[in-house]
């Protein structure tokens, strides 16, 4: 019987009854070995031929000439059939196999499963054909003599089996990171090299991936300006970072480890707070901002806020805490001192005496102080009322011109107004302030709203107004005496002159008039001495203002004197409608006559300035008694004050009338005159509203008693 082949393909199983196998091994034209088997049958008495998928590609006379020359095997005794049973299911094995499975001998591939071509890219055929790929052909050039190295240690036999790991190169010359294991075997009665690839490129990028970030975490945990530490629910401290250890004021982490057994009792400066936070993070699973008081090294204290979690093994029991730990002392004492500085200035605000409150960029009132409650008359309602209370549509503000320069403050520009003549909010009092606008800022520097702070000057302006008019009249003092005897040597004389004409007239025969014409021009010189001697008084009460002398008090009948100067007025302007409203028993009232017919002859002379041209003119007349004062009111509906004027009329030398009609010293006279006779004098006007002068002057408190108990 000739010697059988060794099989080099996994073989088909054929379980027909009573067949007999045998296996033959031929090489085809391309010097290529195949296995066929061979079956005995009986019914044909001969062998009958399989052809492996190995040989599909050989003729089939060239395969049955090689046939039938190849050596036959004898049927096989069941020792030799389990060896190959045996074989075939590692041959499957390998076949099969998830990991590269290689044989190497004579620096070239004899063996290679299809896991292995499959890594780098290969066919079978492209590793272990006639123009096969070597094994230095899939390794990369630097990793070669390393590898080189380790197949010859291994078919040398100087070590026999070796673990190592090395960057190849596929067949789209892509890098791969391979592990192999290989040790030393016998093929073909030769020594050869067998062993297991693997291609761990996957494990080795998310090995590296890994590596960059531990180092980049070890690296935020290294500078983190923030303290990180982890401890065991016993209270042993596990890791610090430096932050950490300088924060408590440790050299290094190293030193904080080996110093701190049990957080609880020894950096704790409470050490029950320590209980507080681990319940805290058992019930939420996590804390955020937990502040407490911790020591340092050399005993002083410090405030931290902790954030921190704990973290638990597969039983669900805490391993340990870990978190960031921040010192925030110089913050909470910054904070201390914020408030305290909120506090003063929310004090300094609420107790100023000036007004101070902000406006968005609509114009709304934002906040109120209780200054300006005061100032715009509110009261408690203040808040109430002005609070989103847009300023910049109330009409009094834009009559006033206050709105525009809000805008311009609302647009970036601050502005100071001094003494600006403003009314209140609801329109009622006619007011003046010191305005200052401040724009507030945002962080990135955006207009955010207006500052404003207002303080009522009203008292000021008047006290210098009167400064300013007491100037004024002691000039025209000075001025006064200076003219005086140029004014009065002229009425002396024509008043001297017209008396001896009178004289004159008397003492001469009437000729050349008639009786009448002779009375009527008496009646002219009588009148030319009376108005000259009140001119005389005029000057002297010019000259006598500054010192507040030179009146005659007597008793004045205001009644009366009313009825003189208004049948005056009537014969004089008979197409005026005048109105007289008069109480009954008016008492009399201490006052000099001449200075009371000036005041009121000035007034109801600015009264028929205003009803200049108007055809329904009228004025009105009123008398009256309150609080002890006589009040006499002069009223018209002529063309009215502005607001921005009114606030002057009394002042020396203003005027809005034409040169020919004054000089501007009516009004302020009758103030001065007013108010040395104890009395006071007020207007209310408005534009088209027509102006109302009131007049208040104290009565005779003698005479009103006597009044009284007469009724009595």
């Amino acid at each position: 019987m000739q010697r059988a082949y060794t099989s080099t393909g996994s073989a088909e199983r054929f379980d027909t009854m009573n067949e007999k196998k045998g296996y033959e091994l031929y090489r085809d034209k391309a010097n290529k070995e195949h296995e066929a088997r061979m079956f005995w049958q009986p019914r044909v008495n001969g062998w009958l031929r399989k052809r492996l998928p190995g040989a599909s590609g050989i003729k089939s006379k060239s395969l049955i000439r090689n046939f039938r020359n190849a050596p036959i095997f004898p049927e096989q005794t069941p020792a030799e059939r389990a060896h190959r049973e045996s074989e075939n299911k590692f041959r499957d094995l390998a076949e099969k196999s998830l990991v590269g499975i290689y044989l190497i001998q004579d620096d070239v591939f004899k063996y290679v499963n299809p896991k292995l071509a499959e890594i780098f890219g290969y066919s079978i055929d492209n590793l272990t054909g006639k123009k096969r790929k070597t094994p230095k052909d899939l390794v990369l050039p630097e990793d070669w003599p390393l590898v080189q190295d380790n197949i010859r240690k291994r078919i040398s036999g100087e070590t026999e089996s070796i673990h190592f790991e090395f960057r190849g190169i596929t067949r789209k010359k892509e890098i791969i990171y391979v592990e192999v294991y290989g040790s030393r075997t016998v093929y073909q009665e030769r020594p050869a090299l067998i062993g297991t690839l693997l291609d761990i490129t996957g494990r080795k990028k998310a090995h590296e991936k890994l590596q960059q970030t531990e180092k980049k975490y070890r690296s935020i945990f290294e500078n983190a300006v923030e303290g990180i530490c982890q401890t065991t629910p016993e209270g042993k401290p596990i890791s610090a970072n430096p932050a950490f250890a300088k924060m408590l004021g440790y050299d290094s982490p190293d030193e904080f480890l080996s110093s701190v057994a049990d957080v609880r009792n020894q950096i704790y400066v409470h050490p029950e707070i320590r209980t507080n936070f681990m319940e805290s993070i058992e019930r939420d699973g996590l804390v955020r901002g937990f502040e407490c008081e911790l020591y340092r090294k050399d005993g002083s204290q410090i405030l931290v806020s902790i954030s921190a979690r704990d973290v638990r093994d597969e039983n669900n029991r805490i391993l340990y805490y870990e978190g960031t730990v921040e010192d925030i002392t110089e913050k909470k004492k910054v904070e201390r001192e914020l408030e305290m500085l909120h506090q003063l200035n929310t004090s300094i605000i609420e107790h100023a005496p000036v007004a101070i409150f902000t406006i968005d960029m609509q114009g709304k009132f934002m906040s109120v102080n209780p200054a300006l409650a005061t100032l715009s008359g509110l009261g408690r309602e203040a808040e109430e009322k002005l609070l989103g209370f847009n300023w910049l549509e109330n009409q009094f503000t834009i009559r006033c011109g206050l709105a525009e320069y809000i805008r311009k403050g609302l647009q970036g520009e601050p502005f100071q107004l001094w003494d600006f003549a403003f009314m209140t909010y609801r329109g009622d009092r006619n007011i003046f302030i010191d305005f200052k606008g401040v724009p507030l800022k945002g962080k990135d520097g955006e207009i955010e709203g207006l500052l404003c702070i207002i303080e009522e000057t009203t008292e000021r302006v008047k006290t210098r107004a009167k400064l300013m008019q007491e100037v004024k009249m002691a000039t025209i003092g000075r001025l006064s005496a200076g003219i005086a005897h140029e004014l009065n040597n002229p009425l002396g004389t024509l008043v001297a002159y017209a008396e001896r004409a009178s004289n004159y007239l008397e003492s001469i025969d009437n000729i050349f008039l008639s009786q009448y014409e002779f009375e009527k021009l008496k009646g002219y010189l009588k009148i030319i001495d009376e108005e000259a001697f009140r001119c005389k008084r005029v000057v002297s009460d010019i000259l006598s203002i500054p010192k507040n002398e030179g009146q005659e008090i007597t008793r004045v009948d205001i009644e009366r004197l009313l009825d003189t100067i208004l049948e005056r007025l009537s014969a004089e302007n008979p197409g005026l409608s005048i109105t007289r409203e008069t109480m009954a028993l008016l008492p009399v009232i201490p006052g000099d006559t001449n200075i009371l017919r000036q005041i009121f002859v000035n007034l109801i002379n600015n009264a028929l300035d205003a009803l200049e041209g108007r055809k329904d003119a009228q004025l009105c007349i009123r008398t009256s008694l309150r609080n002890n004062m006589v009040v006499v009111e002069v009223e018209d509906n002529g063309i009215g004050i502005p607001d921005t004027i009114i606030e002057k009329i009394f002042e020396p030398f203003f005027t809005t009338k034409e040169s020919k009609k004054g000089i501007g010293l009516g009004l302020s006279l009758c103030y001065d005159f007013v108010k040395g006779m104890g009395g006071t004098i007020e207007v209310h006007s408005g534009p088209a509203s027509g102006t109302n002068f009131v007049v208040s002057l104290p009565i005779d408190q003698d005479r009103k008693k006597r009044e009284e108990g007469n009724h009595d």
